[in-house]
C-alpha cells in the first residue's frame, strides 16, 4: 500500500522518497527527516514506488534491500532502466547478509547504511546525497548554459548588420535567464564617439525615459566597468563587456535575482559578447572598405574590358551581346539569379584578357601564324589572372578562363572536356561563337542568322554542349524580337 505523503518543508528544494516492507520504519524516518526540512514519500510496496519513480522526478532515494516480492537490488536493476541520476542509499538490517561490493557498484548505489534505532549516521548519509546533487545540479546548470551560448554564438556571428547581432543577443539572454528585462549599452568602439542602446520588456525605451538609470545606478555600471567584473545591484546584475584590447566598453544589465553560480555564467557570455560585438562592429568597416575596393577595382575592369572593345570597330560592344545572350539561355536553363548574375559578369570579361595582346595580332585582318594564334590563345588564361587580384570575381574567373575549352576537349588553354567545362563557360562559349558570327569582322561580312543557328547545330557535341546549343535555338525561336534586339544593338 502507499503510505501517506508527509506535508514537505517550503524550504527543501529535494524530493526524498523511502522504500521498505516496514511501514513502522517508513513512519519513523520520515518523520524524522521532515523535522530536518525535507520532502519525503514512503511506499511499503516496491512495486507501487517503482510506478511512481517512472511518472515522476525525485532526487534522493532511501531503500530497504530484504523486501517483497521484489529485494533491493533488483528494484535498483529496474529503476536503472529509466533513470540513471536518482541518488540511493540501501538500507539493510543484516549485516551479514548485504549485497556484495560488485553489485553496490554495477548499479550505482551511492551509499549503504545499517538499519538503527539512531538515525544519525543515515541523515549524515542523506545531507552528503544532497550536497553531492547539488554539485550535479550546478554541473548540469553550467553545461546547459555553456551549451546555449555556445550553440548560440556560431549563429549571432553569422548575423549582420550589428543591430540584429545586438537583437539576437538580448534574445539569448532570455534564454539564459527567464528573465523579459534587460538591456545593452554600448558607449565606446574603437574610440569612436558612438553608443549604441537597446532593451527589452521595460527597458524597451530611451534611456532617458528610465527611472532606473538615477545617480546610483549609472555609479553602479561605472563601478562594473571600472572593476571589469559582474556586479549585483538591489534589482539585477551588470555586467561589463569590455574586449581585451580595450576598444569595446558597454554593459548588460539584467533584472534577475541575485545568484552568485549565475554570476560566472553570464560573465563568460558578456566576454564572449565582448568579442562578438567588436567582430561584427570591424566587419562592417572591412566589408565598406572591401565594397568601395571592389567598386573601383571593378571600375578599372569595366575601363579595361571597354578598352578591347573600343580597339576594334568590328568588335566594339561584343561583350555586352554576348552577356545578353548568355543570360537569356541561363534563364532558359532554368538557373538561379545569383548564378545568371555570374553568368553576366563573366561573359561581359570573357575578353578581358585581350587587354594584352597587341594591336598588331588583334587587328590583323589576314591569317594569323601559328606563333600569333598562341599568342591570342593566351587571353583566357591573362583574364584568369587579372580577375583573380580580387576576391570578388572568385567565381566567374573559371568561366572566363574557360569559355574557348571545347566539349570535345581539343578547345584552349587547357584542353578540358565535357562537364570539366564550367557550365557558364559552356553558355558563353554558344554565345560568343554566335555573336561573332552574326557580326562584321575584318576578314569578313557577318553570316545570315539562320547560317550561324546551322553552325551552331553542326558543332553540336563536338565544339560546343549540345543542350546548349538547343537550348539556345530555342530562344531564337521562342523570343526572336529579342533575339533580335540584341543582334542590332551593334
Amino acid at each position: 500500500m502507499r503510505i501517506k505523503k508527509v506535508q514537505p518543508s517550503l524550504s527543501s528544494d529535494y524530493k526524498l522518497m523511502i522504500v521498505d516492507d516496514d511501514e513502522g520504519l517508513i513512519d519513523s524516518i520520515s518523520t524524522f527527516l521532515v523535522r530536518s526540512g525535507y520532502d519525503i514519500c514512503g511506499f511499503s510496496n516496491p512495486l507501487e514506488a517503482l510506478e511512481t519513480l517512472e511518472k515522476e522526478k525525485y532526487d534522493l532515494l532511501i531503500l530497504d534491500y530484504f523486501m517483497s516480492p521484489i529485494k533491493g537490488d533488483d528494484f535498483v536493476s529496474r529503476l536503472r532502466e529509466f533513470d540513471r541520476d536518482l541518488y540511493v542509499i540501501l538500507l539493510t538490517g543484516y549485516k551479514d547478509l548485504a549485497p556484495p561490493f560488485a553489485t553496490i557498484k554495477a548499479f550505482d548505489i551511492q551509499a549503504y547504511c545499517e538499519k538503527s534505532h539512531r538515525l544519525d549516521q543515515l541523515l549524515l548519509l542523506i545531507e552528503s546525497g544532497i550536497k553531492s546533487i547539488s554539485q550535479m545540479r550546478r554541473i548540469t546548470k553550467y553545461r546547459d548554459g555553456l551549451d546555449n551560448i555556445l550553440t548560440a554564438l556560431p549563429a549571432i556571428y553569422q548575423l549582420e548588420p550589428l543591430a540584429d547581432i545586438i537583437d539576437a543577443i538580448l534574445a539569448q539572454i532570455q534564454i539564459l535567464t527567464a528573465s523579459s528585462d534587460a538591456f545593452i549599452l554600448i558607449d565606446g568602439i574603437n574610440g569612436e564617439e558612438r553608443a549604441i542602446y537597446k532593451g527589452i520588456g521595460t527597458f524597451d525605451t530611451p534611456p532617458a525615459k528610465i527611472d532606473a538609470f538615477d545617480p546610483a545606478f549609472l555609479e553602479a555600471i561605472g563601478r562594473a566597468k571600472a572593476s571589469r567584473t559582474a556586479l549585483w545591484t538591489d534589482d539585477g546584475i551588470i555586467l561589463p563587456i569590455i574586449s581585451i584590447n580595450g576598444l569595446l566598453e558597454g554593459v548588460i544589465y539584467i533584472d534577475e535575482e541575485k545568484e552568485d553560480d549565475k554570476k560566472y555564467l553570464l560573465e563568460v557570455f558578456a566576454s564572449q559578447v565582448a568579442a562578438l560585438i567588436q567582430n561584427a562592429y570591424l566587419h562592417e568597416k572591412l566589408a565598406l572598405a572591401h565594397s568601395n575596393l571592389k567598386s573601383g577595382y571593378v571600375e578599372t575592369i569595366e575601363a579595361l574590358r571597354l578598352a578591347v572593345d573600343a580597339r576594334d570597330v568590328y568588335t566594339r560592344g561584343h561583350s555586352d551581346r554576348v552577356s545578353m545572350y548568355a543570360q537569356l539561355i541561363g534563364r532558359k536553363i532554368g538557373m538561379r539569379d545569383e548564378d545568371v548574375e555570374d553568368l553576366r559578369t563573366g561573359a561581359l570579361f570573357h575578353d578581358i584578357g585581350k587587354i594584352g595582346i597587341s594591336d598588331e595580332v588583334l587587328l590583323k585582318n589576314t591569317s594569323l601564324t601559328d606563333e600569333e594564334f598562341a599568342e591570342i590563345k593566351k587571353h583566357p588564361a591573362k583574364g584568369v589572372l587579372i580577375l583573380s587580384a580580387m576576391s570578388a570575381f572568385e567565381k566567374i574567373k573559371h568561366i572566363v578562363g574557360s569559355h574557348h575549352e571545347r566539349i570535345d576537349g581539343h578547345g584552349y588553354p587547357v584542353g578540358l572536356a565535357g562537364d570539366e567545362i564550367p557550365l557558364g563557360a559552356r553558355i558563353i562559349c554558344v554565345a560568343d561563337a554566335y555573336d561573332a558570327m552574326t557580326s562584321d569582322r575584318q576578314y569578313r561580312q557577318k553570316l545570315l542568322q539562320s547560317v550561324a543557328v546551322d553552325q551552331l547545330k553542326k558543332g553540336r557535341g563536338t565544339q560546343f554542349d549540345g543542350n546548349i546549343v538547343d537550348c539556345f535555338i530555342s530562344v531564337i525561336e521562342e523570343a526572336p524580337d529579342e533575339v533580335d534586339a540584341i543582334l542590332n544593338s551593334k
